[in-house]
């Protein structure tokens, strides 16, 4: 049996708080569009999807957590600035940004890459860019105006520790996708 995984980083109640803020905010000015609102005990910072995954390598990839959980001072981020892929013009996903200036999180996100690419899961071959995905839009063809207020809106900054390095399971059902917990490791402290 396969599990859909992914390994993220999960962010503060006080970002969760002020994102779900500009969430509520900004689904009421377009409450008549087709958009797909992330909801709040959703949010996260995916750092590597690995999608649907063989229970037997499930243990191996809890390894690649722990060692680079343990191999990882903690951090800060900061999310700040908004945007949209793959523009404001036809977004079809609405995004908050992400700041870690000290490359901490991208050197992480290098090192789980390749050790997941040694199970078999295939590189990512896009640069990681950090954002923290708020919304997805049906039709972009429709939603143009929702795209030009959220790029042109001014979101942040909120600081906050990463604390740990967490590794999800993505259950998909008619009410959308239900993240759990599957295991959790701490970063080192500093």
């Amino acid at each position: 049996m396969k599990k859909r995984l992914f390994i993220g980083v999960d962010i503060s109640e006080k970002a969760r708080s002020a994102v779900e803020s500009y969430i509520s905010e900004l689904s009421g000015r377009f409450s008549d569009l087709p958009v797909k609102w992330e909801k709040p005990e959703k949010l996260h910072l995916t750092l590597k999807f690995l999608g649907s995954t063989e229970e037997d390598i499930i243990d191996r990839v809890l390894d690649i957590v722990d060692r680079n959980a343990k191999g990882t001072d903690a951090f800060e981020l900061e999310i700040a600035g908004t945007g949209a892929f793959p523009s404001a013009k036809n977004a079809r996903i609405l995004w908050l940004g992400v700041n870690e200036p000290t490359g901490v999180l991208k050197d992480l996100v290098q090192r789980i890459d390749d050790d997941c690419s040694k199970l078999g899961f295939e590189i990512e071959n896009r640069s990681f860019k950090p954002h923290l995905t708020i919304a997805r839009i049906r039709d972009p063809r429709s939603s143009s105006e929702l795209g030009k207020e959220h790029t042109t809106s001014d979101f942040g900054p909120i600081g906050f520790s990463c604390r740990q390095l967490v590794l999800y399971h993505s259950q998909l059902g008619r009410g959308g996708s239900v993240y759990t917990k599957l295991a959790a490791a701490r970063f080192q402290k500093k």
